[in-house]
């Protein structure tokens, strides 16, 4: 499939979805908690199990499900995002016009309207709705993304949660949140509409997940199929980053003949592009190694990210005491476990915080640039920046300069994006074009970077 298909379909998690399709679908429907960082993928979990070609409903999928419901279309799907504004106003109303829209279209349900109509609360009608569908051998399954916000914000009362408890035994609910329910409000967690669910931790993808999604890439792009164990430690096997793969082989092949490109002229760029992708995910997973729950010590979790920027710890050398912080980092796949040890889930990561815990030297005063021995006032007509990138091609001239080389040493900003670079380079070629005599040209080494070759006199 190419790389735009690829982005609407899902991958791994296969466990996990024949674990809640059992559940939900269960006689005594059970109900889940999907706990992960963000950008881990958990809206994209419960995208999949509303789709209709998804575990709940497709009849492909049928042995996912218990046998009273392997025939498919007998499970109505509900799904809520509670950051909605309308959910931020009045959860349970939002929740009751989204079930009274979707099932009034629904010509092989007759529910008798009036009896719902006739309970005197939202949540009585909610639970009026889910026991008609109950009782005739379909299930309705609600699903809450960006849950956290119903502790956070305190959408629900404990009233209306009292009221919901009979809820249990006649619908199945999944919901979505970053922490674990007990750490947002535990008095909430611990109320009978709550307490029964199970908690599910979403992690790094499965090794073969990932490995497919990156074969996916490798039937668009050829190239792609021998870099794939690199690809795969490259990007921890995090679903973000696979996924921003497909939207760096876009880019390279505006910029390169990717098709005839070889994994060594590639793979520095790939490593490059995929570094200032993962940025939003990097930045994000920091702070939360800046803010871990009570239950956890933030001295423990800094001194252990300090010693795995290092080198990957075995088992035996974390120590009892660190179990706990341990367990914590890799339920938040910022720690992956192999046979070599506990590890940070991708080297990019690493890189990003070591650059960020370096302690900062103090400026040192800068002399001006030696004059370059061409006689020429080019440099009159060049603006600031593309002055600095010539004084510094010429200063190396006949050396392959990487982009990234540049970035820190002209442009000061080493986590730029090479585009700058780019743009740059193509206006200097211009004005170095015009100039009469010639006194050089900027050569591209394709994947490695670029090069100043002067003219000989």
């Amino acid at each position: 499939m190419g790389i735009e298909n690829l982005k609407n379909h899902f991958f791994g998690r296969e466990r996990l979805l024949r674990e809640i399709c059992q559940g939900v679908l269960a006689t005594q429907p059970a109900s889940f908690s999907l706990v992960g960082s963000k950008l881990l993928g958990k809206s994209q979990i419960l995208n999949h199990l509303a789709a209709p070609n998804g575990p709940l409903c497709d009849p492909e999928l049928a042995d996912w499900r218990p046998p009273a419901f392997q025939a498919g279309g007998r499970v109505f799907v509900c799904k809520i995002d509670c950051d909605a504004q309308e959910a931020q106003e009045d959860l349970l109303s939002f929740l009751q016009q989204r079930l009274l829209h979707q099932l009034r279209q629904e010509e092989r349900l007759p529910l008798d309207w009036r009896a719902v109509e006739n309970q005197p609360s939202m949540g009585r009608q909610i639970w009026q709705i889910a026991r008609q569908i109950n009782d005739m051998n379909y299930r309705l399954v609600v699903l809450f993304d960006n849950f956290d916000s119903v502790f956070q914000r305190q959408l629900i009362s404990m009233d209306a949660v009292d009221e919901l408890r009979p809820l249990t035994l006649e619908l199945a609910m999944v919901v979505a949140t970053e922490q674990p329910l007990h750490d947002l409000d535990r008095d909430l967690a611990a109320s009978p509409l709550f307490n029964v669910m199970t908690q599910l931790f979403i992690n790094l993808l499965e090794p073969d997940a990932a490995r497919a999604w990156l074969e996916g890439y490798a039937a668009s792009y050829p190239v792609i199929g021998h870099m794939i164990d690199e690809l795969l430690v490259m990007t921890g096997q995090h679903p973000y980053l696979l996924h921003r793969i497909g939207d760096i082989l876009l880019e390279i092949g505006q910029m390169l003949p990717i098709a005839q490109a070889t994994a060594d002229e590639i793979r520095p760029l790939i490593r490059l592009r995929l570094a200032e992708h993962g940025r939003l995910l990097f930045v994000t997973l920091r702070r939360k190694l800046q803010q871990p729950p009570a239950r956890v010590s933030q001295e423990t979790v800094q001194r252990l990210v300090e010693q795995l920027q290092e080198k990957p710890l075995p088992m035996n050398q974390i120590g009892r005491d660190n179990f706990a912080a341990a367990n914590w980092l890799i339920n938040q796949a910022i720690v992956s476990y192999s046979p070599e040890g506990y590890r940070l889930f991708s080297p990019l990561f690493a890189d990003f915080l070591a650059a960020r815990t370096q302690p900062e030297e103090a400026p040192q005063p800068r002399s001006a640039p030696a004059v370059p021995p061409i006689e020429t006032d080019i440099y009159q007509q060049l603006t600031k920046i593309e002055a600095a990138l010539l004084h510094y091609f010429v200063e190396h001239s006949n050396t392959v300069i990487p982009p990234e080389e540049l970035l820190a040493k002209v442009w000061r900003r080493p986590n730029a994006t090479t585009r700058r670079v780019q743009e740059a380079i193509r206006r200097l070629r211009q004005q170095l074009e015009a100039v009469s005599p010639p006194i050089g040209a900027i050569e591209n080494d394709r994947g490695r970077g670029y090069r100043f070759v002067p003219t000989q006199g």
